[in-house]
């Protein structure tokens, strides 16, 4: 599936550094976007939560994501919404850096 953010050509500054759980960078969540529950989802009554990898930039932007779970549908809208997610940067010896984490996204009617 595809993500929709564009490929960059990749250094060994933009590789993760760390792989950060979960409960860690929900307190570093500054801006949440809710994502759109899908009309043909709903008809559907798909419902359930969906899980996603994603790799965090230095400036604390979602960089790249792969859902792991979950229909098609519920999957590209929760990526439709985490694409305008930010986080404070995740520091390492005080450098923001590159961090990979997993986030989870409800749909429930």
């Amino acid at each position: 599936m595809e993500s929709g953010l564009k490929k960059m050509p990749t250094t060994d500054d933009d590789k993760p550094r760390a792989q950060v759980p979960a409960e860690v960078m929900e307190k570093l969540l500054v801006h949440r976007v809710e994502p759109v529950y899908p009309p043909d989802a709903r008809t559907q009554n798909l419902q359930g939560i969906i899980a996603l990898d994603i790799t965090v930039g230095r400036d604390g932007s979602v960089i790249a994501m792969h859902p792991l779970n979950g229909p098609d549908l519920l999957a590209q809208a929760a990526m439709d919404a985490l694409r305008w997610w930010k986080f404070e940067p995740y520091r390492m010896n005080g450098e923001p850096v590159v961090v990979e984490s997993r986030v989870a996204v409800e749909f429930k009617r």
